[in-house]
């Protein structure tokens, strides 16, 4: 995990073999601590091995160069002599920033208009600038060399240049992390019920270029107004950071995902299990509450179906109406129920299921109707009706509530 979300690594070092490996070396030993002081995190990408001995280094190579931010490219005579440092790296990575610069990418905004996103550094005299320029167009040379040789790592001239290397390097990786749509994920550090929702969870976002917040140990509270879009994580003891979070996201009119785990249900303290009532009774317009038999890769989708309302389902291939059938999969009486009805219908119509691995919201939304099965697991299914009832008031959006003969709630069976 890099310091900017959705790449491995932050810095590309690009060099020639045959050139003094050991200031090389030396080079990327100062770096790497250097940054990572700076920015927490942060990860600087060398081909340490001889790739002829160890492994396919055409494929090993570009694939971590697609996955940098940055490159920097440690300019020599023997460097741009070397097809695979001047076409496979350089311009192969000037490539990649066009493209992440193209209308509807990542960095397509004006504030990245003039960046390059590339440095070179040449570690050698070079006897004519203007022929290598094109290695990375436009960029400002930062040497680390005079006409007659390299500076010694740790020489007075060596500082300096570097110092002004990491004047441009660090600002530039802070704006591109920045730029990254902020994600609320609280708690910061999970309990074990809450680990494995917690863990899948920051490894989509990060790997699909969000910004993970809170970002340090302080108070995480002002951290509402910065994020899109909060994911609260509800295990088995109370946290009154949490009610603090709810109450500020609230007032901001703020989205958020309530999870509880399955371990609240079953053995949460007293003071947690009446904060969720809490939150159940809640009136938040953009408030989304999760079932506990939601699976942590559900919990995902349902994410990322918040962060990307515009995401839409295929129709079917068969093009009959779609239902959505909501039930409880963890009740075989209900799966039953679900599968008799999905059975003997299905030649008129295509049934997308709640236990499936599509977005919730994308199939209480955009299915032509919606058939929530209640058998005896009203409790489980409150949630879900009431959503229904809210996206009810859309023209296209159609719902039926079946009950069972055998059970009853008058309390909303009046407003079917």
């Amino acid at each position: 995990m890099a310091f900017v979300p959705g790449f491995d690594h932050d810095v590309f070092v690009s060099y020639a073999h045959g050139d003094d490996r050991d200031w090389i070396n030396r080079f990327v030993n100062q770096l790497k601590p250097a940054l990572s002081r700076r920015l927490p995190g942060a990860d600087v990408w060398i081909d340490k091995d001889d790739p002829r001995k160890s492994r396919d280094f055409t494929l090993d190579i570009p694939a971590s160069l697609q996955s940098s931010a940055v490159l920097i490219s440690l300019v020599s005579p023997t460097y741009v002599t070397r097809p695979y440092c001047v076409h496979h790296e350089c311009r192969r990575f000037g490539n990649l920033v066009a493209a992440r610069k193209q209308p509807g990418q990542r960095f397509a905004a004006s504030e990245f208009k003039a960046d390059l996103f590339g440095f070179r550094c040449p570690i050698l005299p070079m006897p004519d600038s203007a022929h290598w320029n094109d290695l990375i167009p436009g960029a400002t040379d930062i040497p680390f060399c005079d006409d007659l040789d390299t500076f010694p790592v740790g020489s007075p001239s060596f500082e300096e240049q570097f110092r002004a290397l990491l004047r441009e390097l660090v600002p530039l990786l802070r704006r591109m992390r920045n730029h990254c749509t902020p994600v609320l994920v609280y708690p910061r550090h999970s309990a074990p019920e809450l680990s494995e929702a917690h863990s899948a969870l920051t490894r989509e976002l990060d790997a699909q270029s969000y910004r993970i917040l809170p970002e340090d140990e302080l108070d995480p509270a002002p951290h509402v107004r910065l994020c899109d879009l909060a994911v609260l994580l509800f295990g088995a003891q109370y946290d009154e950071t949490t009610r603090r979070l709810v109450d500020g996201l609230k007032d901001a009119g703020k989205p958020f995902v309530v999870w509880p785990s399955p371990v609240l249900e079953n053995s949460g303290a007293p003071e947690q299990r009446g904060f969720f009532q809490y939150l159940v009774q809640l009136e938040a317009a953009r408030k989304t509450l999760l079932s506990p038999a939601i699976t942590p890769e559900k919990l995902k989708q349902e994410v990322f179906a918040l962060l990307n309302p515009g995401a839409t389902m295929p129709p079917p291939a068969e093009g009959k109406p779609r239902v959505y059938l909501v039930y409880d999969s963890r009740r075989n009486s209900e799966k039953n129920n679900a599968g008799t009805i999905a059975f003997h219908y299905r030649d008129e119509f295509h049934f997308e299921h709640s236990d499936n691995p599509r977005q919730h919201n994308l199939c209480l939304t955009q299915s032509d109707g919606v058939l929530l099965v209640w058998g005896d697991a009203e409790e489980w299914c409150a949630t879900e009706f009431e959503q229904m009832v809210r996206l009810s008031s859309q023209p296209k959006s159609r719902g039926l509530c079946l009950f069972d003969p055998k059970e009853s709630n008058p309390a909303c069976a009046g407003r079917t």
